[in-house]
């Protein structure tokens, strides 16, 4: 009996403080994650309230040196539990660093990176210090200059031309597969020839057809849509398809 009630002892003093450690592991666990919500919910009304400032700086010459300044000063403002921070956070709220952030990047994005350490001073384990990073993203409201410069960039790169329904870009506009000669023929000399009906206006009765030399098919009314190909212009980086043997050589 009195062994039985020694184990008991012996077991429970293991197992108590284990029970300790457990429950501050998962409450202190928990208060980090709370710290790391309220600063990525500050960064992130930061970020848009940068990427609507942004609009200065890219309007504004001289503004881009209050950037980071601004953007401390916006986050110290939208930073909701400032006393969570001061209990957990190196150096508090003023300790979440924005070193190597951007206001906006070469590609007009608010890039933003935060880091800081969250310190915690545990029962039984000590002071734990952890260093958190956090990235957030998002576009820059720079309205024309933005534009003018995503214009600029596709002017540098090239544009190309295709036909709709096309198989290839074309590097000129003039190529004939995109201006065909179109060619009056009756349909027995078409057929001879080796043209097909077009699947759009090859179907009617008249002896009279249209036919191009670079084409496939006979067409039965000049206005079919295959003869009046739709162009536009695009960028190359926009198109996929493969380059015309003909004008792209």
């Amino acid at each position: 009996m009195m062994n039985n009630r020694g184990s008991a002892s012996i077991e429970a003093a293991i197992a108590f403080p284990l029970f300790l450690f457990t429950v501050f592991a998962f409450i202190y666990m928990s208060e980090m994650y709370r710290v790391k919500a309220v600063v990525y919910e500050g960064l992130v009304e930061t970020a848009e309230y940068m990427s609507e400032y942004a609009y200065l700086t890219d309007s504004f010459e001289g503004v881009s040196v209050m950037d980071y300044p601004m953007a401390k000063l916006r986050f110290e403002e939208y930073v909701d539990d400032k006393a969570l921070l001061e209990q957990y956070v190196v150096g508090g709220s003023m300790g979440v660093s924005l070193i190597g952030s951007s206001f906006p990047d070469d590609q007009g994005y608010i890039d933003i990176y935060a880091t800081y350490y969250v310190r915690i001073n545990a029962p039984m384990i000590g002071i734990f210090k952890k260093q958190i990073k956090e990235h957030i993203k998002q576009r820059a409201y720079l309205g024309k200059g933005l534009y003018e410069a995503s214009e600029e960039a596709k002017e540098a790169e090239g544009y190309v031309f295709v036909a709709e329904n096309g198989t290839v870009y074309h590097s000129s506009r003039s190529c004939t597969y995109l201006l065909p000669d179109i060619i009056s023929s009756d349909r027995t000399s078409a057929i001879d020839s080796g043209y097909r009906a077009c699947e759009y206006c090859g179907g009617g009765d008249s002896a009279l057809v249209f036919i191009t030399t670079e084409g496939e098919c006979y067409h039965s009314s000049r206005n079919c849509s295959r003869l009046k190909r739709t162009v536009s212009r695009k960028s190359l980086s926009e198109v996929s398809l493969p380059p015309c043997s003909k004008c792209c050589d």
